[in-house]
């Protein structure tokens, strides 16, 4: 046995029991990706108070679900709180009196300190935190991911392949940056849709039709930045002057955004970001 491996955990490739307590949007969008990407229905637990939306997902995907957190983390090797921050010490209340030494815990709940976490569940655990964020329903997710130092090699391998299954994930070396993941990635998603938002309102004002503009700017988007993950030769600063010719349309546009100090713009939002997750953090 190497010393990256837990006794009592299973392989990435292997038949390991993963239990959502929560069974929101993103708990179901992870499960959907573990179900694409072949991970046994059979293996896979939920536990949440509302049998409607336990139903909605047995029907969907034949997963396991009960209504005791308890019961859950009892059964499970790796346990994913997907639950609100506001509810997560009620949850870490009911499932405390659990063994639970041996489990992978990941928690998806912003502002939670692994510390925490710890503190909550009155032990000492492998903890993954992690952010993803909405495209994850699509499979195009973004995860930024922080282990604590009780996680190993095998359990760092297992966290990639669950969020791996929505979308891409990268490790941060501090925790204190989850809350620079969740500005960059968790958040951004809602800026670039107002991005597109105020450019279809502007074609609209120009004579395009909505569903036209609709069409033509989230293709752009979509292009832009596949085209930056294509090309990892070249930097965000030369594709864009490769598009803008001196003189020309773009250039004018890109001057318009300039003299509006666009990049104070946004550094601002992600700083305000920022702030507000180190706040949130105080208050959990």
């Amino acid at each position: 046995m190497t010393a990256d491996t837990h006794p009592d955990l299973p392989a990435p490739n292997s038949e390991a029991t993963i239990g959502f307590i929560g069974a929101g949007n993103m708990a179901s969008a992870i499960i959907a990706g573990l179900i694409s990407a072949n991970w046994p229905a059979h293996k896979i637990y939920a536990s949440n108070p509302s049998l409607p939306k336990l139903e909605r997902l047995t029907q969907k995907f034949n997963i396991k679900t009960t209504q005791s957190n308890q019961a859950l983390a009892e059964q499970v090797d790796i346990l994913v709180l997907a639950v609100k921050p506001q509810k997560l010490a009620d949850v870490c209340s009911q499932i405390k009196s659990v063994d639970l030494s041996h489990k992978l815990i990941i928690s998806v709940a912003a502002g939670w300190p692994i510390q925490r976490i710890e503190q909550n569940l009155q032990q000492q655990l492998a903890v993954v935190r992690t952010m993803p964020n909405t495209p994850a329903f699509v499979g195009e997710g973004a995860s930024g991911l922080f282990a604590n130092s009780r996680v190993n090699q095998q359990q760092k391998r297992i966290t990639e392949t669950i969020f791996n299954a929505i979308g891409t994930t990268s490790w941060i070396a501090a925790e204190a940056q989850m809350d620079t993941v969740t500005a960059i990635a968790g958040s951004s998603p809602a800026y670039f849709f107002l991005m597109m938002e105020s450019m279809i309102t502007a074609a609209v004002q120009a004579g395009m039709s909505e569903k036209t503009a609709f069409e033509l700017i989230t293709q752009a988007m979509k292009g832009a930045a596949t085209l930056a993950q294509s090309t990892p030769n070249k930097s965000l600063e030369q594709l864009r002057k490769e598009v803008t010719s001196p003189g020309g349309t773009t250039a004018a546009a890109i001057a318009s955004f300039k003299s509006n100090e666009f990049e104070d713009i946004v550094r601002k939002a992600v700083d305000a970001s920022i702030q507000r997750g180190k706040e949130l953090g105080q208050l959990n």
